[in-house]
């Protein structure tokens, strides 16, 4: 994370692919409420493959896709397979980040556990905090 100005800050990020073609990706994402339990309030698993393939998509996974921004800052806007390098480049965290999600203030989690070929690859914590 970068900090460009008051109140704004980038995120640049870079996974080197080392087996290509990658044709089997999931994610499974749960939004917890921080410091409460740690049962979540929201969690789903999609299938990334047949994520950008479908018209009717998982209603949860495209409002996070939509508040990350992923589709403008990133490479992951096609379907399988993946033959290069994943990036985030200059995907900007200001504080007018909206998440339409029935949800009330307070600080959550959200985790997203990557997997690829059913073999869990990495896990991304991201905190936020909904005010006003």
């Amino acid at each position: 994370m970068k900090p460009v100005r008051r109140g704004v800050k980038e995120v640049n990020m870079v996974v080197r692919l080392l087996q290509v073609p990658i044709t089997n990706v999931s994610v499974r994402a749960e939004i917890l409420r921080r410091g409460y339990s740690t049962r979540p309030l929201y969690q789903f698993e999609i299938d990334c493959c047949q994520f950008w393939l479908t018209k009717r998509r998982n209603p949860m996974a495209h409002e996070v896709y939509k508040f990350l921004r992923l589709g403008t800052y990133s490479n992951l806007n096609h379907s399988c397979p993946y033959n290069n390098d994943l990036f985030i480049d200059h995907l900007p965290i200001d504080e007018v980040m909206n998440l339409y999600l029935p949800i009330g203030k307070g600080e959550y989690v959200l985790k997203l556990h990557w997997k690829t070929y059913n073999v869990l690859r990495t896990t991304i914590y991201v905190n936020l905090k909904i005010t006003d």
